[in-house]
């Protein structure tokens, strides 16, 4: 328990400000992950790790976020699009860094023993998605029996339309398994409310003490047409009811039927189709249609330039690989109306999208009708995005007089009912980390209203100062990532390669470790020291040179005119205890108080042993193998 405490990272807070000073990877992460101390451990392994270190490093990692072998390792990213290495040369890939250390862990997983059988009170969440799952899983570790109730074959929710090249399958149920097996949920799929549960009360009749929804975005968003007639305004309809028979379909529908297995690989060839977006999703549309044998067209209303304010919402990494596999992109283009043949689809009106958002930032596209062309395809894939079910909350009067959720911020829990708790994409449409975040949040808060507790006290939304970028005299390259050949991989199987160890240590080294050393304490964890040591100036000694302030690459010095004449003055935010400061103060005034050098010399002499012991082990075993020490023991006896 002294370990874990001595371990265990503290928030720096600016005097000033009164907000917390972190590396902007972990502002920008949901779930608020040691980012910088996983990238320090990393740093430190061998290009052969000890698959013990890996597993101590990944236990860290899964008691922050159970899902994050594939979250962290392989989907998210949100972390890299705030570093600061973005804009040198290029942000640290953590995904990279962290899926062969996941797949490592995701064997241990495996063998991890489950959580003592519940003893609390029962709670129901309905919804098996990230957020669901979370909820439950941080709700099981504090002793609730937990019941997810979800309408799907499969658990995962919007994780289940990721295509396979991508998150193959079998490692996401094998995830997802282990975590329903160690916390002990009870699962129910296929099960509906409003349907198989008539209600939320027969839930409470059941003894649930409260409930956690977190249902998402199931529905894809249907086309507005600025043009339309009868046919295709039957056809749209019964797309609504899931007819997709005429060739018209939504693009999420298509992601979850080949991920089920329920459509022939050579589904779409000799057709050319026509998917409409310009999201990730419908990108993962296209790169899907394209593996079942299609010709494919992406149109969106977005343009090329992703630095505008109406530029393309789709990852670099997707529209290049996009385009390497023969997929065509059209920009800033707009469907006008569906043009039908025998009652199928056969051609769209396209329009030249002039904007999509207002200078407010508004949703508001502006078409020029005097730019007008055709688009011929034998299949239409509408990927513009998805709403919640919305249905099951007016039901259940939870929308107010707007029509809209009407929930609490802080605690999640609906105004119109209590122990009702609502979070998820099916609250704000969000990134997968984002929906577990409130699982996070929901199991707090379920937890404090089970136990009749103020659910808002010390949880006010915490405000951050986000840590510069330290000095290099030089920034290390971004290494590439190394896909196959675009021949080669339009299929279904995994096509981006996985960094060696020795280009993961390399990368978690490239790490500036921005943050401060209190929210890290990688060194700690590692043993190097026993607590992050303080530093201090000697104001006496201080003849205020400012020999330190041009020297120290992390700007954690500056001179205080507040004394008899100026001294150095330490931002302890910013110092990492590197020592160029004390080495070059020439009164000697810069003082660290650790016990580096016992732990350097304990360590040293800890390898030597180790070193003696594996030499005298390999002499034993070569004479072993000779039969030497077979010989000399027969000769003496």
């Amino acid at each position: 328990m002294a370990k874990q405490k001595q371990v265990a990272v503290e928030e720096v807070v600016c005097p000033e400000s009164g907000k917390i000073y972190l590396a902007p990877c972990q502002v920008r992460c949901p779930l608020k992950m040691n980012i910088q101390r996983s990238h320090t451990t990393i740093s430190q392994l061998t290009i052969e790790p000890d698959k013990e270190q890996l597993i101590e490093i990944g236990n860290e990692l899964f008691e922050q976020n159970p899902l994050f072998p594939i979250i962290c390792g392989n989907i998210c990213g949100l972390c890299e699009e705030e570093c600061n290495y973005k804009d040198e040369t290029g942000a640290i890939r953590r995904r990279k860094i962290i899926w062969p250390l996941a797949k490592v862990y995701l064997k241990h997983i495996e063998k991890m023993q489950s959580f003592p059988k519940p003893t609390k009170e029962k709670v129901a969440i309905i919804g098996g998605g990230p957020a669901g799952i979370t909820c439950a899983y941080e709700l099981s570790k504090k002793g609730y029996s937990v019941t997810i109730f979800d309408k799907n074959p499969d658990l995962g929710g919007a994780l289940r339309y990721i295509p396979k090249y991508r998150l193959p399958s079998k490692i996401l149920d094998s995830l997802l398994d282990n975590i329903i097996r160690i916390a002990n949920i009870n699962v129910k799929k296929e099960v509906l409310v409003g349907r198989d549960i008539k209600s939320l009360d027969d839930l409470k009749k059941d003894g649930y003490k409260a409930i956690f929804m977190a249902t998402g975005t199931p529905n894809p968003r249907n086309l507005p047409l600025q043009e339309k007639n009868l046919e295709i305004e039957k056809i749209l309809k019964k797309l609504d009811d899931g007819d997709d028979s005429h060739g018209v379909k939504f693009g999420l529908n298509l992601l979850y039927e080949v991920d089920r297995g329920d459509v022939p690989l050579d589904l779409y060839k000799g057709k050319k189709v026509i998917v409409v977006g310009g999201g990730n999703v419908a990108f993962d549309v296209a790169r899907t249609a394209r593996r079942l044998g299609g010709k494919v067209t992406v149109m969106c209303l977005e343009c090329a330039d992703k630095s505008s304010i109406d530029g393309i919402p789709a990852d670099v990494e997707e529209i290049e690989g996009a385009e390497q596999e023969g997929i065509k992109i059209i920009y800033s283009s707009g469907v006008y109306s569906i043009e039908t043949k025998n009652g199928n689809f056969k051609k769209i009106k396209t329009v030249l999208c002039k904007s999509v958002f207002t200078k407010d930032g508004n949703f508001c596209p502006e078409f020029d009708t005097c730019k007008i062309d055709y688009l011929e395809g034998d299949v239409l894939l509408i990927t513009i995005g998805q709403g919640p079910d919305r249905d099951i909350y007016q039901e259940e009067n939870l929308l107010n007089t707007k029509g809209r959720l009407d929930i609490d911020p802080v605690t999640l829990m609906s105004n119109k009912i209590k122990g009702i708790f609502i979070g998820g994409d099916v609250k704000k449409i969000g990134f997968a980390s984002e929906s577990m975040r409130d699982g996070v949040t929901a199991a707090e808060s379920i937890d404090l209203y089970i136990r009749k507790k103020d659910m808002k006290k010390g949880r006010k939304e915490k405000e951050y100062e986000e840590a510069e970028t330290p000095y290099r005299l030089f920034y290390k390259d971004q290494p590439e990532i190394i896909w196959k050949p675009a021949k080669d991989r339009i299929n279904f199987e995994p096509f981006e390669k996985d960094y060696a160890w020795e280009e993961v240590v390399a990368e978690a080294t490239r790490c500036l470790y921005c943050g401060p050393c209190l929210s890290c304490k990688g060194c700690v964890f590692l043993d190097y020291q026993s607590e992050i040591p303080d530093i201090k100036i000697d104001e006496n000694a201080c003849s205020g040179c400012a020999v330190c302030i041009g020297l120290c690459p992390y700007d954690a010095l500056s001179l205080t005119n507040d004394k008899e004449h100026p001294i150095a003055e330490i931002d302890v935010r910013k110092c990492k205890r590197c020592g160029v400061c004390v080495t070059a103060c020439p009164s000697n005034a810069i003082i660290i108080k650790d016990d580096i050098k016992d732990s350097i010399l304990n360590i040293d002499k800890i390898e030597r042993v180790k070193i003696k012991n594996e030499k005298e082990n390999k002499i034993d075993k070569e004479l072993k193998s000779e039969g030497i020490l077979e010989k000399i023991k027969n000769f003496f006896t």
